[in-house]
């Protein structure tokens, strides 16, 4: 827009992009805001901590939503985007996967509740998603097929982890990760694995991402240290709902370090 804005003047020709600059630069953290994103990710654990103690048969996808609203005012932070998707909560197999509003689907026995929930606290985000499922009368575990997905979820992430560190392309990360999945029998997730969060939940060029073309060029961009990315990924288990996880992580000159504490095993609600 800006050269044709300046067709016919001396400045065509001379003016280039500064978005790999600002993209770079606001993907490089200083200690300082590092600090500051793991405040944000504390804060959004202990309110994950809170949802899974108010989560019980009954309650709505809206209810858990504003429960979640008034918590997060009584701690003086906000959502990290727009408080209408924040936090997204999803219930059951009926529920849509991804930014969607939550609508009257309630926690039932035998459903999976996921949360995909990111605070902003003195200027920096963080950006998370957890997963419960719902006993069911006599259940002392979840099913077979669900905790099997769980694991998928996990080690997929994992294969992420382990493959962030400096001087790999995002490419290379979601590939990683993605092939994890589909060996184990699961479909590919249809997005990204990570973005980088700060100042914003997206907060410099390069993605974590397949080499779609929907993406452009940002699946190329090369992991420096002092990136913080998010790894997130999931599938649907039919007859239950969506298990994702997401995590947030720091790229260092040795590799990836956790920000928060990954969810390990699939937390249970009781009946």
């Amino acid at each position: 827009l800006l050269h044709r804005m300046l067709s016919g003047t001396p400045f065509v020709g001379r003016l280039i992009s500064a978005e790999d600059l600002v993209g770079a630069l606001r993907g490089r953290k200083t200690p300082l805001e590092v600090e500051a994103i793991r405040r944000a990710v504390e804060t959004t654990e202990a309110l994950l901590d809170e949802i899974g103690a108010f989560l019980r048969p009954g309650r709505s996808e809206r209810e858990i939503q504003a429960f979640v609203h008034e918590r997060m005012r009584a701690r003086g932070v906000e959502p990290a985007w727009d408080p209408d998707y924040c936090p997204i909560v999803a219930i059951g197999p009926e529920a849509p996967i991804g930014h969607a509003m939550p609508g009257d689907r309630s926690v039932a026995p035998g459903t999976l509740v996921h949360v995909d929930i990111g605070i902003r606290q003195d200027g920096f985000c963080s950006d998370m998603q957890r997963v419960w499922y719902v006993l069911r009368e006599g259940e002392e575990s979840p099913p077979l097929e669900v905790q099997r997905a769980f694991q998928a979820v996990r080690l997929a992430i994992l294969a992420g982890f382990q493959a962030l560190r400096p001087g790999v392309q995002g490419w290379e990360v979601d590939a990683a990760a993605r092939r994890t999945l589909t060996q184990q029998g699961y479909p590919e997730y249809l997005h990204a694995l990570g973005h980088h969060i700060g100042r914003t939940v997206h907060d410099g060029s390069t993605v974590l991402g397949p080499r779609w073309e929907r993406y452009g060029q940002t699946p190329y961009g090369v992991v420096e240290a002092g990136n913080v990315f998010t790894l997130e990924l999931g599938v649907r288990v039919p007859g239950h709902g969506y298990i994702g996880l997401e995590e947030d992580v720091l790229v260092t000159p040795r590799g990836a370090e956790w920000i928060s504490h990954p969810q390990t095993e699939l937390w249970v609600i009781r009946p």
